[in-house]
């Protein structure tokens, strides 16, 4: 379809670059509803309100006490229901009874600098955020990149907090109220100590898999969770898309990998609930930063290492080095297990951390080496049947994912089954059990003509794999639109443009997240893959003719991301497929310190309804939405 643009008010730009829409029936604002918040009443459960674990505040979960159970024997026994709601900013349940600095200390085997004050007092909760900080809680002053928790220390101290654990020396006037100060060498290497030991080391208590790599960790670890229930392992999760205690209940990740406190607490309510194992991504930065020390791993999963996330690691050496720091764990050939990729060039880097005697499993397309390996598969746009030949024979998988990456990610599951010595059965039923991912390939489906898919993909390897496999299935055009996030790996900006320009028959660049950069810096950023710039842009912009890339293909791009995922939905035709990456499953756009509701799902959604509606009314939508009759 020929995109007429010399009458088109978008492509008028005014000269400070905004681009003006003046006829897009925008969708009415989407907004999260938040159900009210869950009252329990202690006296109900026959429970004193002094001796109640559950606060009236408490947003997450209803509970009633079942057993006491000192702590740190054991962590208190709670039956817990959801409420059916992904809450912000989780936090999880305290333990009943609580434990002294001194016991704390010893039990962690923390050696601190310096001790001040009782060793007696009692320690009820632990905290690094002086907004969540109750009477009886042990405050750590962590120092991040942005912050520093010194300088909330007479807050929580104010709000109750009866010990203090710090890096440095503090005044005696803001400690005053405080029962105990501990000084150590470095608070962001003493929380998950603490928190480890006044959590009673839940993670010992769990079969824990790790899986670390730039693309797959989410598809795999959803996969990996789903064998082990098979299994009749009650599993949690933690990665990208949420925290899953067990089953469907969880909340929503403010991070990949939880930070380190909440790490504990989580993995504690997983081993209140009955869980025995545990399914966790590992990123380079929970790494780095230590969110998983003290974490028993049992499995380590490696997906594959390509170019993301150097504006935090500055090199892709050290990035590597990162995501090496799982493969160090695995220590214990009776206990630990690997399952490596054998197809990335890393892997035998990743083989080679921790000890070389702990059993590897292998999986991979290309290298004929790996244990794992299909020997076979057939690719649709609703599933993908692949027969994977293994150390314990062939098996046939019929999975609900598609694309041919996601192969890759079939292959980990089945490698971490071999490796656990899961039954063939169950790895197989495991597997075909998995609807799908959300974000991850997801097919939006309006009974239109032609495919919508909306993925996570936000690097250029993940946007590469996934425009072949949109490729694979045949269509007769690619229609792509993606952005690149603000104040993030500028690097990558230009590859991903390229890469979508080769793969792709059309292509919109728009914004994602782009935080407090200028949106046209960023698009500007991009053009630079096809050798364009903003300046070049705006001048045949006003033109019917723009200069074609070197394989005719057609480049576009509009800031307003709404905007952009409608011209991309309008401009489908039968047969072809529209591919909207980047955001996937996340349900915001951050713009300048504002977060705001935006699911690229929905706005497709609603785009394919107007769409059909200009359709059914017989009205022109070749140009929508760049022009509509004032009526729509």
């Amino acid at each position: 379809m020929a995109l007429r643009t010399a009458s088109i008010s978008c492509f008028s730009f005014s000269s400070n670059l905004t681009l003006p829409l003046l006829y897009i029936p925008f969708s009415k604002a989407s907004c999260s509803v938040r159900r009210p918040r869950p009252v329990y009443c202690a006296e109900a459960e026959g429970v004193s309100a002094k001796q109640s674990i559950v606060t009236p505040y408490s947003p997450f979960f209803t509970a009633t006490i079942t057993k006491k159970r000192e702590h740190p024997n054991g962590i208190h026994d709670l039956s817990l229901f959801t409420n059916e709601e992904i809450l912000e900013a989780p936090t999880t349940l305290e333990p009943l009874f609580p434990i002294s600095l001194g016991e704390l200390l010893q039990q962690s085997r923390l050696d601190p600098l310096t001790v001040y004050g009782d060793l007696n007092v009692r320690i009820s909760g632990i905290q690094h955020d002086s907004r969540e900080v109750v009477a009886g809680d042990l405050f750590i002053c962590l120092v991040g990149s942005q912050t520093d928790g010194h300088e909330y220390l007479a807050d929580a101290i104010t709000k109750g907090a009866v010990a203090v654990v710090s890096d440095r020396e503090l005044d005696k006037d803001l400690t005053f109220e405080c029962q105990a100060v501990v000084i150590v060498e470095d608070t962001n290497l003493a929380i998950p100590i603490l928190s480890s030991a006044f959590y009673g080391r839940p993670s010992k208590k769990l079969s824990v898999i790790g899986v670390t790599g730039t693309n797959g960790k989410t598809t795999t670890t959803h996969l990996i969770k789903s064998v082990y229930e098979a299994m009749g392992s009650r599993t949690g999760m933690l990665g990208t898309i949420g925290y899953y205690i067990h089953g469907d209940q969880h909340l929503e990740a403010p991070n990949t990998t939880p930070d380190s406190l909440l790490l504990q607490k989580l993995m504690a309510k997983m081993v209140d609930n009955g869980v025995k194992s545990v399914v966790m991504e590992a990123s380079s930065h929970g790494l780095a930063l230590g969110r998983c020390n003290e974490i028993d791993f049992n499995v380590a999963v490696f997906t594959n290492l390509t170019r993301d996330h150097l504006d935090f690691h500055v090199t892709e050496e050290e990035y590597k080095r990162s995501k090496g720091k799982l493969f160090e764990r695995m220590l214990d050939p009776r206990r630990n297990r690997k399952v490596v990729n054998l197809d990335d060039p890393n892997a035998y880097y990743f083989l080679a951390q921790g000890n070389p005697d702990v059993p590897a499993v292998t999986f991979g397309m290309e290298n004929k080496d790996a244990d794992v390996q299909p020997v076979g598969f057939e690719l649709s746009l609703f599933r993908t049947r692949v027969f994977v030949r293994t150390p314990k024979g062939t098996i046939e998988i019929c999975s609900k994912l598609i694309g041919r990456y996601n192969i890759y990610n079939i292959l980990a599951a089945v490698a971490v089954g071999i490796a656990v010595d899961a039954p063939m059965e169950a790895i197989v039923k495991g597997i075909e059990d998995v609807e799908g991912v959300p974000g991850r390939c997801e097919l939006i489906d309006e009974k239109q003509s032609y495919a919508v898919i909306v993925d996570y993909a936000h690097t250029p390897d993940a946007l590469s794999r996934l425009l072949d496999a949109a490729r694979e299935l045949g269509p007769k055009r690619i229609i792509t639109v993606f952005g690149c996030g603000g104040q993030r790996d500028k690097g990558k900006r230009p590859l991903m443009t390229k890469i979508a320009a080769e793969k792709s028959d059309l292509t919109i660049l728009t914004s994602d997240n782009p935080r407090n950069e200028d949106p046209m810096d960023i698009l500007d950023d991009m053009l630079s893959g096809v050798g364009w710039t903003i300046k070049d842009y705006l001048q045949f912009g006003q033109s019917d003719c723009y200069p074609s890339l070197p394989n005719n293909h057609r480049i576009f791009l509009h800031e307003i991301r709404r905007v952009a995922l409608r011209a991309a939905i309008a401009m489908g035709k039968e047969g072809d497929i529209v591919v909207v990456a980047g955001k996937g499953h996340e349900t915001y756009q951050i713009e300048g310190d504002q977060k705001k509701f935006f699911d690229d799902r929905e706005e497709c959604r609603e785009a394919l309804k107007i769409v059909k509606k200009l359709q059914q009314d017989g009205a022109d939508a070749s140009e929508f939405p760049w022009w509509l009759p004032q009526r729509y």
